[in-house]
């Protein structure tokens, strides 16, 4: 899954951006975009100007848990 993000300076939060469904995440929290940036080995710095990358941290990925339960609620064979 590829993302595109970037850090907007003035209001201090990574903007993350999924290229394939266009819905868009605020991270604001400065432990949190610490941990992105490293799990991306970027810096602030890096990301002045947007970045395309895959999504390593899973922040687009489906609820399988939910996704399970759709397909058997879905399902027309269900036990009874």
């Amino acid at each position: 899954m590829e993302i595109k993000f970037w850090y907007d300076e003035y209001e201090h939060k990574l903007m993350v951006c999924h290229l394939e469904t266009g819905a868009c995440k605020e991270i604001e929290k400065p432990a949190k975009i610490d941990v992105f940036l490293r799990a991306h080995a970027l810096t602030l710095e890096d990301c002045q100007y947007p970045v395309e990358s895959i999504d390593c941290m899973g922040l687009f990925r489906k609820n399988r848990t939910f996704e399970l339960l759709k397909k058997l609620m879905t399902n027309g064979k269900r036990r009874g």
